[in-house]
C-alpha cells in the first residue's frame, strides 16, 4: 500500500486546510516528519489512520481530539486521503463526529460522522473512475477498506505505523501483557475461545454425569417407594449407582426381578376380587325381589283401610253436595244485590249534596230555587243556567280592566324611574365635559417628553460600538504588558540556554579531544605479550603507552554528548518561544498604535456614562410611549361614554312623555269600571262567586235526579233474577250466600271424596295387588343382612386388588425412569471422556500436555518465535552482532505462570542471557524497533504478502549514539531499497542534517499549527 496525497482541515491543531504530497516527499524513499513536541506530528499519523478506519492510531487516545479547537464553527472537519494498492487507486474522504453551533438560535447540535470512498483515475486523483459508485455507509466503507488494504486497523497500526513506545513496553512487559498484545495483533482469540469452549464442554460433561447420577439415585429411590420394597432391596439398589456407572446392569436385573413379583401378586388379588363381586351381585338381586314384594303387601293393606273410612263418611258427602248447589245459586245474584245497595247509597249522597249547595249559595239563588217548589225541575235548572250565564258575561267584561288596575303601581313606578335616570344622565354629561377640558394640555406635555427621550436613545448603538472598541483596546494593553513581561523572561531564558549550550559544546569537544589523545594508552592497557597490536600488528610491545591521569572513558563522552544535545534542544525551544513572543508583541503594538492605557481608560469611562444615559432614555421611551397610548385610549373611552350618555338622555325624555300620557288613560278607565265597588277586582270577585255557586247547585240537582233513576232500574233487575233462581226475596238470597273461601272449601271437599273413592277402587284392581296371595309374607331383615355381608366382602377384595394394581403400575413407571436414568448415565460417561481429555490437553492441565502450555499460548508461542526470528535478522546488524533475542518456555521472575512467552536478550560478549528490562534507553529503542519491524514482516506474511509501500517509524532516535543511529538508518535504508517509503517521526537535529526530504510542523503564535512539505 502506497500513500499518495492527504488533505486535512480543522483536525487537531491544524485549523486551516493543509495538503501533504506523500509521493513528492517520499520520492527518495526516506523522509522526516519534524516538529516540536505537541505541534501535531502524531496528528498527521492519526489523520491517516482515521481516514482509513474511522479511529485514531492510539487505542488509548480519544477520537474527540480530531475536531480542532481553533476552527471556526462553520468550518468543516475532514480528512481526504488518496492511496494506491494492487487493485487500483482509491480516495476516501471522512469527517468525524463533533458538536457544532446551531445555524439558527443558540446551543450546539451533533454533527454525525460521514465517509465517502471511491476509485479514481490513475493520472487524475480528482476524477472518478467510470463505473465506480462511491460508498457512503460507514460499515460498508470499513469492510471495503479492510478488503483492498488487506489489513485490519490493529494490523495496520502495527505494520504501517510502528509505535516505538508500545513495543518498548512489549519488550519490558511480563509474559501475560505480551500475551494480550500478541493476541490483539495476530487475532488468535479463536484459539482462546476454543480453549474456553472445551473447558465449558468439560464442565458441561461433568455436570451431565453428576446430574445423571443424581437422576438415577432419585429414580431408584422413587422405585423403592412406589414398589414398597424392603430395606435390603433399597440398600442393594443404592449400592449399584457407583461413581463410574459400572453397576447399572446389575441394578436393572434386580429391578426386573422385583417387577415380576409385583405383577404376580396383583394378578392373584384380582381373581379373588372378581369372585367376591359375583356373590355381591347375587345377594343384591335377592334383596331387590324381597323389597318389591314387601312394598305390594303394605300398599294393599293401606287401600283396604282407606276404603272402610270412605264408606263411613258417605252421609256427610251428600249434605255437602246440597249446600254447594245452594251457595252457587246465591253467588249468581250477588252482583245484582250489590248494585241495588250501591244505587241506594248514591241517591242518599246526592240529596245531601243538594242541601249543602243550597246552604252555600247566595240568597238570590237560594230564593230562586225556593220560589220554584211547584215548578218542574227542568224549569228550575233553566233559570239557574240563565243567572249563571249573565254573571259569567259581566265578569269576563271586567278582565281587561282588572289587568289595567293591577298595572297602575308598576306604571307609576316606571315613570318615576325614568325621570330619575334622566337626572343621572345629565349629571354624568356635566362631569365628562369638565374632565375632557384638561386632556389636550396633558397630551402635549407627554409628547414633548417622548420626543426628547427618543432622540437620546437613538445614539446608543454608536456609544455601544465605541465601548466595545475601547474594551478590546484596554484588554489588548493588558495583554501587551503580559507579553512584554513574557518576552523579557524568554530573552533571559534564551541567553541562559545559549550560554549553557555553548559550555556543553565546548565540554564535549574537550572530552572528545582528550579521549582521542588517550586512545593509545587505552589500547595498550588491553595488550598482553604475544597479542598482535591493533595499530601496527607487532606481537612485541617494548614501550606500551600508559593511561594518563583522568583518562576520558567512552561513557564520559556519551554523557557529554547527551548533555550537549539536551542543551541544544532547550536552546532551540527557547529561541522558538522568543521568536513567537517577539512577533506577538510587535503585532499587539501595531494594533494599539499611539494610544496609552490611561487614555483608553478615560475614554471608556466617558463612553460608558453616555451609554448608561442612552439606555435610561431607551427605557423612558418605552414608558412614555405606553403613557401616551394609555392617555389617548382613556380620552377616547371618556368621549365615547359622553356621547352614549347624551343619546340615552334624548331617548329617555321622549319615553317619559309617553309613559305619563298612558298612565292618565288607565286611571280614567278603572274609575268607570268600579261601579260603586272599592275596586274592579272586588266587583269581579262577587260576580265569579255567583257563577261558581250556580254551577255547583246545577251539578248537585242533576246528580240527584240521575241517582234516583239508576236506583229504580237496579231494583227491577234484582226482582227478575230472584224469581229465576227460586229465591222468595232478597233476604233469602242473602242468607244462602257464603264467603269465597268457604265456597272453595266445599268444592274441594266434594271433589276430594269422589277422587279418593276412584283412586282406592283402581288401586285394589291393579294386577300386582290383585295377584297377591291373602297370606303373603317376606323376611326382609334377613335378606338385607345377607346383601350387606356380601357387599362388604366384595369391597374389601376390590380394594386389595386395586392397591396391588396401583403398586404394580407405579412401580412399572418408576422402573421405566430407572431404565432411562441408567441409559443417560452410561451415555454421559461415554460422551464425557473424550471431551475431558481434550479440554485438559488444550488448557495445559492434562497428563498428555508435558510442557503445561495451553492451546492459545502454544499458537502465540509459534507466532512469537517467527517475530523473534524476523527481529534478530536486523538486531544482529544494528548491535554489531552483540545482541540476539530468544524465546523461552521457562517462567519469568515477574510471572507465576508458565506462558511460553518469556523472552531473554543474549549478550554475545558475555554469552549470558539478560532480562530485557536491563537494557539502556538507546538499546531498548533499537531492540524495540527490530521487534516492531519483525512484527510488521510477520503480519505482512500472515495477511497474504501484501505490499507495505509506506511505513512510519515513531520517536526514539534521540536516545541513540551516532554509530548506532547510523546502523539504524542503514537498516531503514534497506527497507527503502526494497521499495518502501519510510517516514521517520523525530525532532533530533542530526536527522535533519541526514534526511533532506521532510514535513515540517510548526505551531503559530496564536495557537494552531501549520505545516510545509520540503522535497528535493
Amino acid at each position: 500500500m502506497h500513500l499518495r496525497t492527504m488533505t486535512l482541515q480543522a483536525i487537531g491543531p491544524f485549523a486551516r486546510q493543509h495538503t501533504v504530497d506523500f509521493e513528492a516527499v517520499g520520492a527518495s524513499g526516506l523522509f522526516l516528519l519534524d516538529g516540536p513536541t505537541g505541534s501535531g506530528k502524531s496528528t498527521l499519523i492519526d489523520a491517516v489512520v482515521f481516514a482509513l478506519y474511522g479511529k485514531v492510531a492510539s487505542a488509548e487516545a480519544s477520537d474527540d481530539r480530531l475536531r480542532s479547537a481553533y476552527a471556526e464553527d462553520d468550518v468543516e472537519s475532514f480528512v481526504d486521503l488518496t492511496f494506491e494498492v494492487g487493485s487500483g487507486i482509491y480516495r476516501v474522504r471522512r469527517t468525524p463526529a463533533y458538536d457544532r453551533a446551531k445555524k439558527r438560535g443558540t446551543g450546539t447540535v451533533k454533527q454525525q460522522a460521514s465517509v465517502r470512498m471511491w476509485r479514481v483515475q490513475p493520472d487524475d486523483p480528482t476524477g472518478d473512475l467510470p463505473g465506480s459508485e462511491p460508498i457512503t455507509r460507514l460499515d460498508e466503507a470499513g469492510l471495503e477498506i479492510e478488503r483492498v488494504v488487506g489489513l485490519t486497523r490493529t494490523q495496520f497500526v502495527q505494520t504501517i505505523v510502528l509505535p516505538q513506545g508500545e513495543f518498548a513496553r512489549f519488550l519490558r512487559a511480563n509474559p501475560e501483557d505480551r500475551r494480550g498484545l500478541l493476541q490483539k495483533i495476530f487475532g488468535t482469540e479463536v484459539y482462546e475461545r476454543m480453549q474456553q469452549r472445551l473447558a465449558e464442554m468439560r464442565a458441561e460433561a461433568n455436570r451431565e454425569i453428576e446430574a445423571s447420577r443424581v437422576a438415577l439415585t432419585s429414580a431408584t429411590a422413587h422405585l423403592v417407594g412406589a414398589a414398597q420394597l424392603g430395606e435390603d432391596d433399597a440398600e442393594a439398589m443404592s449400592g449399584f449407582t457407583a461413581a463410574d456407572g459400572s453397576g447399572t446392569h446389575a441394578l436393572l436385573a434386580l429391578v426386573s426381578e422385583r417387577m415380576a413379583d409385583l405383577a404376580a401378586d396383583a394378578a392373584s388379588l384380582r381373581v379373588a376380587a372378581d369372585e367376591a363381586e359375583t356373590l355381591r351381585v347375587t345377594s343384591a338381586r335377592a334383596l331387590e325381589e324381597a323389597t318389591a314384594t314387601q312394598r305390594l303387601i303394605t300398599r294393599r293393606r293401606s287401600l283396604l283401610d282407606e276404603q272402610a273410612a270412605l264408606d263411613a263418611a258417605g252421609a256427610q258427602h251428600t249434605e255437602a253436595v246440597v249446600l254447594l248447589e245452594r251457595a252457587r245459586s246465591a253467588a249468581a245474584v250477588r252482583p245484582l244485590l250489590q248494585g241495588v245497595d250501591r244505587a241506594a247509597a248514591d241517591v242518599a249522597t246526592a240529596r245531601k249534596t243538594v242541601r249543602a249547595a243550597l246552604d252555600a249559595a247566595p240568597e238570590s239563588l237560594a230564593a230562586l230555587v225556593a220560589e220554584a217548589t211547584d215548578v218542574p225541575g227542568a224549569t228550575v235548572l233553566a233559570r239557574l243556567r240563565t243567572a249563571r250565564e249573565d254573571a259569567v258575561r259581566d265578569a269576563a267584561a271586567l278582565d281587561r280592566v282588572v289587568g289595567l288596575e293591577a298595572s297602575l303601581n308598576d306604571e307609576r313606578r316606571t315613570l318615576r324611574e325614568a325621570r330619575d335616570l334622566a337626572d343621572t344622565l345629565r349629571d354624568e354629561i356635566s362631569a365628562d365635559d369638565a374632565w375632557l377640558s384638561t386632556r389636550a394640555a396633558l397630551r402635549t406635555a407627554l409628547a414633548d417628553e417622548l420626543a426628547a427621550a427618543t432622540a437620546r436613545a437613538a445614539v446608543a448603538p454608536e456609544h455601544g460600538r465605541r465601548e466595545e472598541e475601547l474594551e478590546h483596546a484596554a484588554a489588548a494593553h493588558v495583554n501587551l504588558t503580559a507579553l512584554v513581561s513574557d518576552l523579557d523572561q524568554a530573552a533571559a531564558a534564551r541567553a541562559s540556554a545559549a550560554s549553557t549550550a555553548a559550555e556543553a559544546v565546548a565540554r564535549e569537544a574537550t572530552l572528545r579531544t582528550a579521549r582521542i589523545a588517550g586512545l593509545a594508552g587505552e589500547l595498550a592497557a588491553d595488550l598482553a605479550d604475544g597479542d598482535p597490536c591493533p595499530v601496527c600488528g607487532a606481537a612485541e610491545h617494548p614501550a606500551k603507552a600508559s593511561l594518563a591521569a583522568g583518562h576520558v572513558s567512552p561513557g564520559d563522552v556519551a554523557e557529554a554528548e547527551r548533555v550537549r544535545t539536551a542543551a541544544e534542544d532547550r536552546l532551540a525551544r527557547a529561541r522558538d518561544r522568543h521568536a513567537r513572543l517577539t512577533e506577538r508583541v510587535q503585532a499587539a503594538r501595531e494594533a494599539l498604535g499611539d494610544s496609552t492605557p490611561d487614555e483608553v481608560a478615560a475614554a471608556l469611562r466617558s463612553t460608558r456614562a453616555l451609554l448608561a444615559d442612552c439606555r435610561a432614555a431607551a427605557a423612558d421611551v418605552q414608558r412614555l410611549s405606553d403613557e401616551v397610548a394609555a392617555h389617548d385610549e382613556a380620552t377616547a373611552r371618556r368621549q365615547a361614554a359622553r356621547q352614549e350618555a347624551s343619546e340615552r338622555l334624548a331617548d329617555q325624555s321622549g319615553r317619559i312623555e309617553v309613559l305619563a300620557q298612558a298612565l292618565g288613560t288607565i286611571e280614567a278607565e278603572v274609575t268607570v269600571a268600579c261601579a260603586g265597588f272599592p275596586t274592579v277586582v272586588a266587583r269581579q270577585s262577587v260576580l265569579l262567586a255567583l257563577v261558581s255557586a250556580a254551577g255547583e247547585l246545577l251539578a248537585a240537582l242533576t246528580d240527584r235526579d240521575d241517582a234516583e233513576r239508576h236506583l229504580a232500574d237496579r231494583a227491577a233487575e234484582l226482582d227478575a233474577a230472584l224469581a229465576e233462581r227460586d229465591f222468595a226475596d232478597a233476604q233469602a238470597a242473602r242468607a244462602a250466600l257464603v264467603g269465597a273461601a268457604e265456597l272453595a272449601e266445599l268444592e274441594r271437599t266434594v271433589s276430594a271424596y269422589a277422587a279418593a273413592v276412584e283412586r282406592v277402587r283402581a288401586g285394589l284392581a291393579d294386577d300386582e295387588i290383585a295377584g297377591l296371595a291373602a297370606d303373603a309374607a317376606v323376611d326382609l331383615p334377613a335378606v338385607v343382612e345377607a346383601e350387606r355381608v356380601a357387599r362388604e366382602q366384595a369391597t374389601a377384595a376390590e380394594g386389595r386388588a386395586r392397591v396391588a394394581d396401583q403398586r404394580r403400575d407405579a412401580a412399572t413407571a418408576a422402573a421405566a425412569g430407572v431404565h432411562s436414568a441408567a441409559e443417560r448415565l452410561s451415555a454421559a460417561w461415554r460422551a464425557g471422556g473424550p471431551v475431558t481429555r481434550l479440554a485438559g490437553l488444550a488448557s495445559g492441565t492434562g497428563g498428555d500436555n508435558g510442557k503445561g502450555l495451553s492451546l492459545a499460548t502454544y499458537v502465540l508461542a509459534r507466532r512469537f518465535e517467527d517475530v523473534v526470528a524476523a527481529a534478530n535478522e536486523r538486531l544482529l546488524t544494528m548491535s554489531d552482532g552483540r545482541y540476539e533475542l530468544t524465546r523461552s518456555d521457562q517462567k519469568e521472575d515477574v510471572s507465576s505462570r508458565r506462558t511460553g512467552l518469556s523472552m531473554r536478550v543474549v549478550d554475545h560478549r558475555t554469552q549470558q542471557p539478560r532480562d530485557p528490562r536491563t537494557l539502556s534507553g538507546g538499546e531498548s529503542f533499537y531492540v524495540s524497533l527490530c521487534l516492531a519491524l519483525g512484527m510488521a514482516d510477520v503480519v505482512t506474511a500472515e495477511a497474504g504478502g501484501i505490499d507495505l509501500g509506506t511505513l512510519f517509524v515513531d520517536e526514539g532516535f534521540g536516545t541513540l549514539d551516532p554509530h548506532t543511529l547510523d546502523q539504524v538508518l542503514a537498516e531503514l535504508g534497506k527497507l527503502r531499497a526494497g521499495g518502501r517509503v519510510v517516514g521517520v517521526v523525530s525532532h533530533v537535529d542530526t536527522l535533519k542534517q541526514t534526511i533532506a526530504d521532510r514535513i515540517e510542523v510548526r505551531p503559530l503564535p496564536e495557537g494552531p499549527s501549520t505545516l510545509r512539505v520540503l522535497a528535493s
